[in-house]
């Protein structure tokens, strides 16, 4: 698995304003052997390099939604299931 950098969005913990259970989620940073675990209890994983990238550097099950459509594209996931986005790192 090559290296990565990962957030995890719709599990962890949800601010507004300071207040707990306001529907803000906030990521959460998250390494290599929580993003298996994830993955395998049904998170989604998606890589948020331009196409051309996605090719040649994402891991195995993962979607790409680049970072610059990302707003239009996120209705494609599940909202019932977590978020792993991530973007491959070569350092």
């Amino acid at each position: 698995m090559p290296p990565v950098r990962g957030y995890l969005f719709g599990s962890r913990r949800d601010v507004a304003g300071g207040r707990a259970g306001m529907g803000i989620t906030m990521p959460t940073r998250i390494g290599r052997d929580e993003l298996r675990e994830l993955t395998g209890q049904g998170a989604q994983l998606v890589e948020v390099l331009p196409a051309d990238d996605y090719d040649w550097a994402h891991l195995p099950g993962a979607v790409n939604l680049p970072l610059k459509q990302l707003d239009a594209t996120a209705g494609q996931l599940d909202r019932s299931r977590p978020v792993i986005v991530y973007c491959h790192d070569s350092l």
